[in-house]
């Protein structure tokens, strides 16, 4: 939630607002390159509503309107199957514009959390992360002391996890996305996108991308994974080099995390893989599509198939063929696979 000098409002309707000229700063992060951290904007504070709670994460908007519904159809399967929201079902939200080194005090809530509910309910947890959910998890994970994990951890379930960073995040930080969204331009959300480290945090990473690879083409310029400090100087935002240096090392790709892992995955839908400027950067480019869930790309992957050979607990790969990104969350085969995991022997 954003407190611009008043009451909190939710930090969606700020992201979104309804129309262009009212976008404004709560939504935008501002970064310091001495202290190498970001802060809010003078005159705003940002909380995250529901530490332990579900709401948060059931509807991504208040209004519970179809297009903001998130774990909401999870939850409700859950509840039929015996959990009770706020006691053995809980949730974990965090400020997603911020990468897990600027988060250090919800990793410390975490970890409460998992203990007291080990505890409470005598047993070892089951951990369900989405999107980039699973890298933060992953960077708690490679935190933790193995016999904390193998005490308090019973298995961890990724969903649509960007391992290996995501094509589409250049596309973000050079000319906006706005996920077709009509009321909002791609270059009035931009600023705000840049602004979040998250998004240079998850630009693709070469433990899974060729460096050969061309993600974004120019009239004068194409640009690899190994070109990122020419590629944030051309789009004018420096900014983002310092954020990628910042966080480039904070999850070690070899590292697995040392838990029982499933990782599902979607497949068979158009995802972003490369990008073509006829003017660089403040027009919109045209895209080039590969596979992957439409938003991850089939290539992080990779990443669960190596740790089957790193780790001793079991590593398992499910396929969800045609499933988008968010819509993998209410999938049939997730929740029956879900299921299983929680009430296997």
């Amino acid at each position: 939630m954003a407190k611009v000098t008043g009451r909190y409002g939710d930090l969606l309707s700020v992201v979104v607002p309804l129309s262009y000229n009212s976008l404004s700063s709560p939504g935008r992060l501002v970064y310091n390159r001495t202290s190498r951290a970001t802060q809010f904007p003078d005159g705003v504070d940002v909380r995250v509503p529901g530490f332990g709670e579900t709401f948060s994460l059931e509807f991504l908007d208040p209004s519970k309107r179809n297009v903001g519904s998130y774990f909401y159809t999870m939850a409700e399967s859950l509840v039929g199957w015996g959990y009770t929201r706020g006691e053995d079902l809980r949730g974990a939200p965090y400020d997603w514009r911020r990468a897990p080194n600027e988060n250090g005090p919800y990793f410390l809530a975490l970890r409460e959390m998992i203990e007291e509910m080990y505890q409470m309910y005598g047993g070892p947890v089951v951990l369900v992360a989405h999107s980039m959910g699973n890298v933060y998890m992953l960077y708690f994970l490679q935190r933790q002391p193995q016999a904390w994990k193998d005490k308090y951890i019973h298995a961890f379930i990724s969903l649509g996890a960007p391992w290996g960073g995501v094509a589409k995040t250049l596309r973000v930080l050079a000319s906006g996305d706005n996920n077709r969204i009509p009321v909002i331009g791609p270059l009035k959300i931009r600023e705000q996108q840049r602004s979040a480290v998250s998004t240079s945090w998850l630009l693709p990473y070469n433990h899974t991308w060729s460096h050969e690879k061309v993600f974004v083409h120019t009239p004068t310029t194409n640009y690899t994974l190994r070109d990122y400090r020419q590629f944030f100087q051309d789009i004018g935002f420096e900014d983002g080099w310092f954020m990628r240096q910042d966080t480039e090392g904070l999850v070690e790709a070899m590292m697995p995390p040392g838990v029982e892992l499933h990782c599902l995955y979607g497949t068979g839908v158009p995802t972003p893989d490369s990008f073509y400027y006829e003017s660089f950067p403040d027009r919109d480019p045209k895209i080039c599509f590969g596979d992957g869930d439409g938003t991850v790309n089939l290539e992080n992957v990779l990443q669960c198939q190596a740790w089957q050979s790193r780790q001793e607990h079991r590593v398992s790969l499910q396929e969800l063929p045609g499933s988008e990104h968010i819509e993998m969350l209410a999938n049939a085969t997730t929740l029956a696979y879900l299921k299983r995991v929680l009430f296997e022997p």
